[in-house]
C-alpha cells in the first residue's frame, strides 16, 4: 500500500501565516534544544514555509528541505532568496541522499500521518544523524479538541504510537510535548 500523500495542488494552504501561530517556530526550536547545529534536514518540507521560519533560528546551519514532489521543490526554488541557507532537494521515498552520520537534526512536520510504514524512513533518518543528533516529529494531534483543519482523525497518529516507533528504531531520550495548539511533538536522540 502506498503512503497517504498531500495533494500538491493544495500547496497554497501551506503558506498560510496562521500556520506559524499554531506551529510557533520559536517553540519548535526550543523543543529541539540543540546547540549550534550545522546540518539540518526537513523531510516533507512542502513549500518550505515552516523551514524558512526555522532557518532564522540557525543562520549558520545548512538546511536541506526535502520533498518527494517535484512541484514542491520547484516552488521552494522560486520562493527562496538567493543567499538562503536552505537547499531544496527532491528525495526518493524513504531515501535521504546524505552521508552516514552527517546531520545534527532531522525534522518532520505534519508528515508522519502520511507515512503508511514509517520504519524505513526512521532507519534512514538514524543512518544520517550524527551520534547525539536529534529527530523531531511534529504532527496533528489525535484528540477530539484538536482543530478540524488538517487530516481526518482516522489518519492521525497518536503520540504513543510515534513514541513506540521511535523506540523501535532505537532512538533514546524520547520526550513529548503537547505545547502546540493542534499538534503533538516527539523528539528522540541517536545514541
Amino acid at each position: 500500500m502506498e503512503d497517504k500523500k498531500f495533494d500538491p495542488e493544495l500547496r497554497d494552504k501551506l503558506n498560510n501565516p496562521e500556520r506559524l501561530e499554531k506551529l510557533e517556530p520559536g517553540k519548535i526550536w526550543d523543543f529541539i534544544n540543540y546547540k549550534n547545529p550545522l546540518q539540518i534536514i526537513d523531510i516533507g518540507a512542502g513549500t518550505g514555509f515552516i523551514t524558512q521560519a526555522l532557518a532564522s533560528y540557525a543562520p549558520e546551519a545548512t538546511f536541506e528541505a526535502l520533498d518527494i514532489e517535484p512541484v514542491m521543490v520547484e516552488e521552494m526554488e522560486k520562493s527562496l532568496p538567493k543567499n538562503s541557507n536552505i537547499r531544496p532537494l527532491l528525495m526518493e521515498r524513504n531515501k535521504i541522499d546524505s552521508p552516514d552520520e552527517s546531520t545534527d537534526v532531522v525534522v518532520m512536520i505534519n508528515l508522519f500521518h502520511e507515512l503508511n510504514k514509517p520504519h524505513k524512513l526512521l532507519r534512514e533518518v538514524k543512518r544520517v544523524l550524527k551520534p547525539g543528533g536529534k529527530l523531531l516529529i511534529i504532527d496533528w494531534a489525535k484528540k477530539p479538541e484538536a482543530s478540524e483543519s488538517g487530516p481526518p482523525m482516522d489518519h492521525r497518529i497518536d503520540e504513543a504510537t510515534i513514541t513506540s516507533l521511535m523506540i523501535e528504531a532505537d532512538f533514546s531520550n524520547i520526550l513529548t510535548t503537547d505545547d502546540f495548539t493542534d499538534h503533538v511533538g516527539v523528539i528522540g536522540t541517536k545514541v
